[in-house]
Parts: C-alpha cells; sequence; structure tokens
C-alpha cells in the first residue's frame, strides 16, 4: 500500500504565522499525521489511525480521509491559543 498527497496549509492567526502540514504516513505507522509548526518548531501534532479510515486500503478513501482531517487541524488550529 503507498502513501497518498499529503497536505500543506499556511494561516496567520492571531498575527502569528502556521505552517500545518499533514502527511501520509503509510503502511509501516499505518496513520495519517499532522503537525502544526511555528517558527519552524513542531507545537502540535495529531493522528489519525488507519483503523479509523473506512475503506483504507484504497487511496482514494485514505486522500479524502487525508483532507477532511487536514481542514479538521485547521479549525482547531483556528480554535485554540497556539
Amino acid at each position: 500500500m503507498s502513501s497518498v498527497a499529503g497536505e500543506n496549509s499556511d494561516l496567520f492567526i492571531k498575527g502569528a504565522k502556521l505552517h500545518i502540514q499533514t502527511e501520509d504516513w503509510g503502511a509501516k505507522d499505518q496513520s495519517l499525521v499532522s503537525r502544526i509548526f511555528k517558527n519552524g518548531a513542531v507545537i502540535k501534532t495529531y493522528r489519525l489511525p488507519y483503523e479509523k479510515i473506512t475503506d483504507v486500503l484504497k487511496a482514494d478513501a485514505r486522500r479524502k480521509a487525508l483532507v477532511q482531517f487536514h481542514q479538521w487541524v485547521i479549525d482547531s488550529a483556528n480554535k485554540e491559543t497556539l
């Protein structure tokens, strides 16, 4: 099973620039991982295990889950004080 393409977004929240990177870590780690960076350092990490993704063996299902997960992290970052 090969990894699907990731997502990257730059946000400005309360004057701070944040970079959000979401990746499929593939069959070895069996999870999607999203990290929030501030000034080049990881300030928060989120993980979505494959077991929570419907039809995880299908690349298009993992890609859809990755995009939704990435948006959830963006929404969470907008609500939190980072």
